[in-house]
């Protein structure tokens, strides 16, 4: 009777154990599915178009594990050299989207630059676009946001239809407080219809997860990817206080929040991105 129930207990043990192996591989797993999305960088000048500083650039990027890469391209750039880009990315397994964006977008609803843009995207053989538009600095914006979030929401939903006709994505960024403003309506618009990725400026370090929750439950309500953007300019420029950005801090403070976060919001598409190249080509130097 003995003999019988220590085979039970061990068999029992054994069983326990491969469960819980089995439990934590899958988390793994679940984990390492989610981090497929490629965490990306900002670009706003064009010094990736030197080929020298493009050696330098695809090191680093793969340093900090970066596969994205969000890229402003100036209309009087050369068709050569944006084809030595997208083909240069291509080898280095970077995605490439084109930057593009003004804060007086916002006030066209007919979205006539933002679809050209995406036009331009296309026949150049980009990924996609990423779509910064930010009208708080316009005057409209100051005299009455309302009107202004109407038809900005309206002209990212045209540039959407525009992505899908050129078969292309489209990543909108939009600062974290939109929701604090009372433009849940349209928020939730924007991320259903309006675009394929939500990109999240979310500059401020005193509650980085509680900050994007709402956007974060719409994105995991519409099977979209969440991209939560960490600033990394120096204290001062464009008036950033430490608070809002990692360059004091470091990068491994930076990185020890994007775990945090990703762990939060486990079960949904989530990545990070870095803003931007001048000031973590600073920060690694």
């Amino acid at each position: 009777m003995i003999i019988i129930l220590l085979v039970l207990v061990v068999a029992l043990t054994s069983f326990c154990v491969f469960l819980l192996l089995r439990s934590r591989d899958g988390a793994t797993e679940i984990k390492e599915d989610l981090r497929k999305y490629g965490d990306g960088l900002f670009s706003w000048h064009d010094e990736i178009f030197d080929a020298e500083e493009r050696e330098d650039f695809f090191r680093m990027m793969k340093e900090q594990g970066l596969t994205e890469l969000y890229q402003d391209v100036p209309f009087n750039k050369s068709a050569s050299s944006i084809k030595e880009l997208v083909s240069e990315c291509e080898q280095n397994g970077v995605r490439l989207y084109l930057l593009v964006g003004e804060p007086e977008w916002a006030l066209d609803k007919s979205a006539v630059k933002l679809r050209t843009e995406i036009q331009r995207a296309a026949l150049m053989g980009f990924s996609g676009v990423m779509v910064d538009v930010e009208p708080g600095s316009t005057d409209e914006w100051k005299d009455d946001r309302g009107p202004v979030m109407e038809t900005m929401t309206k002209m990212l939903l045209r540039g959407k239809a525009a992505a899908e006709e050129n078969g292309i994505e489209m990543i909108v960024c939009l600062s974290y407080y939109y929701d604090d403003y009372g433009f849940e309506d349209e928020l939730e618009e924007i991320v259903e219809n309006g675009c394929d990725s939500l990109a999240i400026m979310n500059y401020d370090r005193a509650d980085e997860i509680g900050q994007i929750e709402n956007e974060a439950a719409l994105c995991k309500k519409y099977g979209k990817r969440l991209i939560n953007i960490y600033e990394l300019q120096e204290v001062g420029k464009y008036g950033l206080e430490e608070s809002h950005t990692y360059r004091e801090a470091g990068l491994s403070a930076l990185k020890e929040s994007a775990e945090k976060l990703i762990d939060h919001y486990s079960g949904m598409k989530i990545s990070t991105s870095l803003h931007d190249y001048r000031a973590l080509k600073a920060m690694t130097e």
